[in-house]
């Protein structure tokens, strides 16, 4: 229970940044524009690609405070290397996860690194998440009850309305039905929009924006920043 407490502030961390590894997988509206209709169609796509780039707006609502907490910011994920996940607002903030490790700098302050040693709970938390970026199906089921909704078609009159797809994934097992009550995932052919609800009441919207699977390849500066 004691790793648990210790471990609450680094899953959110890990979680928030990790529900961009949903995205990872889904070619744009641009490049590819056919119907998600089934799970297992869903799990093909988000096992696609090996990088994505893009931006992220999040918005935490907290019983504690009145108003909405937003941030913004880029991420960048790679199949092989981890995550980068970059707050420009309301401050600095600059995230790397790979494998084992976890690196969390605020503003011009020197990286604070845990491992999966230090802290298995985060990264217990990681992993789960990494069954969702690697199409894993049967790794979801063990931990989630899966929900989905599949698009409906367009109106003749051309509308958009009600053609999101929607993912729902409710936890089964501890320690993950401790933290969430749901976890949603809303898209067209990109992953849009995922809403966190935690049992403790407070709950976080994220939604991309700008994504991009070029270039297929890291540059020197970004595979450095792995380099933990």
């Amino acid at each position: 229970m004691n790793l648990f407490k210790r471990s609450r502030k680094h899953i959110n961390i890990a979680l928030l940044g990790l529900a961009a590894m949903m995205t990872s997988g889904l070619a744009s509206a641009k490049e590819n524009t056919a119907a998600v209709g089934s799970i297992s169609e869903l799990q093909t796509v988000l096992s696609a690609n090996s990088i994505v780039r893009g931006e992220f707006t999040q918005t935490r609502n907290m019983e504690m405070f009145a108003q909405p907490l937003t941030s913004q910011g880029t991420f960048l994920l790679d199949k092989s290397s981890g995550l980068l996940w970059t707050q420009a607002t309301p401050f600095p903030v600059s995230l790397v996860l790979t494998d084992n490790k976890l690196s969390q700098r605020f503003a011009d302050q020197p990286a604070k690194i845990i491992t999966d040693k230090e802290n298995p709970m985060a990264f217990y938390f990681s992993h789960i998440f990494l069954s969702v970026f690697h199409g894993d199906t049967q790794k979801l089921q063990e931990q989630f009850s899966l929900s989905f909704e599949p698009a409906n078609e367009p109106s003749s009159g051309g509308s958009a309305e009600n053609t999101l797809w929607t993912l729902t994934l409710t936890p089964k097992n501890s320690p993950m039905n401790a933290v969430f009550e749901a976890i949603t995932l809303q898209g067209h052919n990109d992953i849009e929009r995922i809403e966190l609800k935690e049992i403790r009441g407070d709950s976080t919207v994220i939604e991309f924006s700008q994504l991009s699977h070029q270039p297929e390849v890291l540059s020197d500066a970004e595979a450095q920043q792995f380099q933990l």
